[in-house]
């Protein structure tokens, strides 16, 4: 160890070091908030620019991407067209559907179960797949789904 803390300097040595500079996001996110992260570096933004245009302060942002805290569903639809793109897997059970179509429109369980009609814990459970609706609150379920059908889609994650 050099006790002057120097580095000898040999003029006829050449170093050229070479690695990847990292990008600072997930190649291949897989939770929401490295998918917020991803797009965000992409386009050369910061937390701050973000925020205001998904309805939230920078720290809010910074959470999500941390994965510290997940949205409200209330803020899904805003995200989705931040990012261009929809994340979440293609829904193939009623249940999926359901939920693919309440994040759609950025409403929670709460509230579409009393649009339903129904109890907040019924739907959960045919979200959940350990139920499955019946007679009239069946056709009220698809009467919402086809609705929010109706809305231009969006891309699924590339």
């Amino acid at each position: 160890m050099n006790p002057q803390n120097r580095v000898a300097f040999l003029p006829f040595v050449r170093v050229c070091l070479k690695t990847k500079i990292p990008k600072g996001y997930p190649e291949n996110p897989s939770t929401l908030g490295e998918h917020l992260l991803r797009r965000r570096m992409e386009l050369g933004l910061q937390q701050k620019d973000v925020g205001p245009f998904l309805s939230v302060d920078d720290s809010t942002v910074l959470n999500w991407e941390k994965g510290k805290t997940v949205p409200a569903t209330r803020y899904l639809p805003r995200i989705v067209s931040f990012l261009g793109y929809d994340p979440f897997p293609a829904p193939r059970t009623l249940g999926e559907r359901v939920v693919a179509a309440r994040r759609k429109i950025g409403i929670p369980r709460k509230q579409l179960a009393r649009r339903l009609g129904v109890d907040e814990g019924a739907l959960k459970r045919w979200e959940e797949e350990r139920a499955k609706p019946q007679g009239r609150c069946l056709a009220k379920l698809a009467r919402f789904l086809a609705d929010a059908g109706s809305a231009p889609g969006t891309k699924r994650s590339p």
